[in-house]
Parts: C-alpha cells; structure tokens; sequence
C-alpha cells in the first residue's frame, strides 16, 4: 500500500457497513483514534465512546474509517480483528481492506455537545447596511460613527438555545423558534479552553430544519453553516473542538462499560 500521512493521535470518525453475524448496521457515526498504524495494512484504534458508554465493537465487523489528518480527509474500509485491552485503554486491531484514500469532504471534524447559546435574526436590512459599512471607506469617522450607531440600533432581541453539535464548518442546535431556509442568524456560544472560556461570535446561515417532538413539546432543530467567517475565528473553534476531544479521550477512564459486554473478556 502507498503510505499515507495518517498518525498516532488522528482522529477517526466511523461508519458500520458489514456485520459478520448479520445483526442491524449501527446508523451511529462513532468517533475514534488512531493508537497505532504500520503504514500499510495494520492499525490499531481506540474503542469508540457513544453516550459516556464504551462500544463493544464486534470483531469482525467492517467499518468504513474516516480519518481526519494534516493532510486532509481519507477513507478506507477495514474489518476488525480483535479487540484488546492495555493497562486502561480499550482498542481496537483493524485490517485495512482497501487503501487509504484522499477523501473530498469538508476537513471538520464534528463535536457532540450539550451546551447553552444563544441567536438573534439578522434582517436583510442589518445585512445590507454591514455590507455597505465593510466595502466602504470612510475619511470622515463621524460618518462611521452614524452608521455604527445605526446597525447597532437594528439588532434584535437574543434568544436562548442548545447547542448540539459544532465543527470549523458550522453548528446545529435546538429552539423554540421556527425559521426559514438561508435565515441568517448570528450566534454567541462560550468556548471553554485550559487558559480560560472565550466568547464566540459570529454569523450562520440555516440550512436546514427539523421539528422534533420531546415529552409532548415541541422543539426546532436548526443545522446552520458559518456565513463570513473570518479565517481567525474558524480557526478558534476548530481548535476548540480538537481540545475537547482531547480532554474526552483523557478522561475515558472510569467510563461506564454497555451492558450485556464484558471487555475483559476479549
């Protein structure tokens, strides 16, 4: 196999394909990484972790890995061997059964949260008048200074939602509040890092809407993708999301084994 630019640390996201016992495909991407890798056909993977709980992925099984790295996204097929256990690290031995292929999706890598944020609606007018404040020269600052005053007068009221996924390409969350394909919206979600949480600002554009029913209420689900977003800022929550999946993986000892499983018994 050609060698690929694919390491120990990588993230790894994954997709059920084959059951070796004919049981129901997972319709779960579970998240992963790499442990260690040959370069050709031979990796091992950490085991997935889906809802605080250890996945006893069956050996056997093939997945389609998806593997996020500096070089970019790329695919293969494998079967898993075995799985194992080494000091408080459960894993997974797979076998490539195709090479590792360049992958043409976006390059984000999605996190799964629960988290509180908060929205507003931009209207078109709002839009209009940044864009003509950001494509103009102003030699007199007190013209600025005008239409500074008069944008900030046509933002509307924050509301409170719940966010449920990001990556550097966009959000998804939950609100009481219908909207419309391509609303845009502008976000505030706090980014908890080591050195401290930072408040993170910008624009998103819906793309799509789901109504969700939850103990007889009702909830909108909005997934939005970021809309002018500066270089800086994307790369903030890119960083944001490697850094929590980070501290998860950290912390995966002491998670709660899925019943009916016992790992040590592999």
């Amino acid at each position: 196999m050609r060698k690929v630019l694919i390491h120990i640390g990588d993230k790894i996201e994954m997709t059920h394909v084959k059951s070796a016992t004919r049981r129901k495909l997972s319709d779960v991407k579970y998240v992963s990484s790499v442990l260690e890798y040959d370069g050709r056909r031979t990796a091992k993977i950490s085991t997935p972790i889906y809802g605080g709980k250890v996945i006893p992925i069956q050996p056997g099984d093939e997945y389609n890995l998806c593997f996020y790295t500096s070089a970019g996204l790329f695919l293969s097929r494998v079967r898993v061997k075995s799985r194992f256990k080494e000091k408080n690290m459960f894993g997974l031995s797979v076998e490539m059964l195709t090479r590792p292929t360049k992958h043409q999706r976006r390059q984000f890598f999605r996190l799964d949260c629960v988290m509180k944020m908060r929205y507003r609606i931009v209207t078109p007018e709002e839009r209009e008048l940044r864009d003509f404040i950001a494509s103009s020269s102003f030699e007199d600052p007190q013209e600025l200074e005008v239409h500074m005053q008069k944008l900030e007068g046509m933002t509307g009221d924050w509301e409170r939602a719940t966010l449920t996924d990001i990556s550097g390409g966009g959000v998804r969350f939950k609100c009481r509040e219908n909207m419309e394909p391509d609303q845009i919206l502008e976000i505030s979600v706090p980014l908890a890092f080591k050195e401290g949480t930072r408040a993170f600002c910008c624009m998103v554009k819906v793309v799509a809407i789901a109504n969700i029913m939850l103990k007889g209420s009702s909830e909108i689900e909005l997934r939005c993708q970021f809309f002018q977003i500066e270089k800086a800022k994307r790369e903030l929550v890119v960083k944001y999301v490697f850094e929590e999946q980070r501290r998860r993986m950290r912390n995966k000892i002491g998670v709660q084994i899925a019943p009916n499983e016992d790992m040590d018994e592999m």
